[in-house]
């Protein structure tokens, strides 16, 4: 009762605070923050969403759907956060909570209560997404870490879930601090995987994948794709390339193929600059850019302008970058400029909408 009387005041005031295009909450972390309610009310979280997307448009900006960032909650000011998403008009953020490494090793722990925390802190902001499936909570043991997944999603009315790692290398960052407990790979068939794939196919829940662009992964890919068709599949990181000579076959017209035969296959846009490199393989590893200057390759260009509503901003905020959101906002700003206007609507916020709630949004 008590979230439900909070989540009525930030409906009734969210005009007052037009110039913040949603309340901002008090300064706390969010890991102190007592929990929503469960279920979801999503209804009555829509439109504060609905909202919130609104007042940014209204003021004249291009809001953003960030559909893939992860956290530790109990790191997150709730306020500073909230004023980070302000500063760049980021309408909503599908934020995975982590379970931690030292949490996992002292009680087995396989699920993290932070959305619900977040959503109690601020509802405006917040979409509700499950636990992250990463090291360890999902390597040590995938297929219960799916299991317990699907258990709080269907009980407790998640529309989302987060990112499963199936395939990761180490990230520049850890790569450069030689943490290589990261390097995982959990194959897409296994177990786990028909598991994931097998609920979301059934209940419409989309899911993402880390899944690093090998040659040798397509095919357990393509697979899994043909034996639940209606599994909604979020393949993280466009085209973010570690090591071209593993990749060999993949490009915009491998995309295009996914995409033009497999109706259930969706791209998240979250990659580095034109200027990243990759300190494993010393390449340029975020493909779309012309390398090393400006602009975006016109063959992606066609490809998204074609298929929009098979693209979705992300800005993959994460435990060692929580303080990216201006830096990660601007590299993805930079790609949306070089779409058509009515294509960067549908990829910075509208295609979100749709997949996750499988309507269009009433926000034009």
């Amino acid at each position: 009762m008590k979230t439900l009387i909070t989540i009525s005041i930030f409906l009734i005031f969210s005009q007052i605070y037009a110039a913040e295009y949603s309340p901002v909450p008090d300064s706390v972390y969010i890991g102190k923050h007592p929990e929503a309610a469960v279920p979801f009310d999503l209804t009555t979280l829509k439109s504060l969403w609905e909202k919130r997307i609104l007042a940014i448009k209204k003021d004249g900006q291009l809001p953003v759907i960030d559909i893939e960032s992860s956290f530790d909650s109990g790191k997150i000011n709730a306020k500073n956060y909230a004023k980070s998403m302000d500063n760049n008009q980021i309408a909503l953020t599908a934020f995975s909570p982590q379970v931690g490494m030292e949490k996992y090793k002292d009680n087995g722990t396989l699920w993290h209560d932070g959305a619900r925390r977040a959503v109690g802190a601020d509802p405006s902001r917040y979409i509700p997404t499950s636990t992250s499936g990463i090291y360890p909570v999902f390597t040590k043991d995938p297929s219960a870490f799916v299991q317990e997944t699907i258990s709080r999603v269907e009980k407790e009315n998640y529309p989302i879930m987060g990112e499963f790692e199936f395939r990761h290398y180490m990230s520049p960052r850890q790569y450069k601090r030689g943490e290589t407990y990261r390097d995982v790979a959990v194959s897409l068939d296994s177990d786990a995987g028909h598991k994931l794939f097998r609920f979301s196919d059934r209940s419409g829940i989309s899911f993402q994948i880390h899944y690093e662009i090998e040659d040798t992964l397509l095919a357990p890919l393509e697979k899994m794709l043909t034996k639940y068709p209606n599994a909604k599949v979020i393949w993280c990181h466009l085209a973010q390339v570690r090591y071209s000579s593993r990749a060999k076959n993949y490009g915009p017209n491998y995309v295009r193929h996914l995409i033009e035969n497999y109706p259930n296959i969706y791209f998240d846009l979250a990659f580095g600059d034109a200027g990243s490199v990759y300190p494993g393989s010393r390449e340029h590893h975020a493909r779309v850019w012309n390398n090393p200057g400006h602009g975006v390759k016109q063959a992606w260009i066609d490809l998204i302008t074609d298929h929009p509503y098979r693209f979705l901003a992300a800005l993959d905020i994460g435990g060692d970058r929580m303080d990216h959101v201006s830096k990660n906002t601007k590299t993805l700003r930079a790609f949306i400029g070089n779409l058509p206007k009515e294509t960067q609507d549908v990829v910075a916020y509208k295609a979100a909408w749709k997949l996750i709630f499988n309507e269009d949004i009433s926000v034009r």
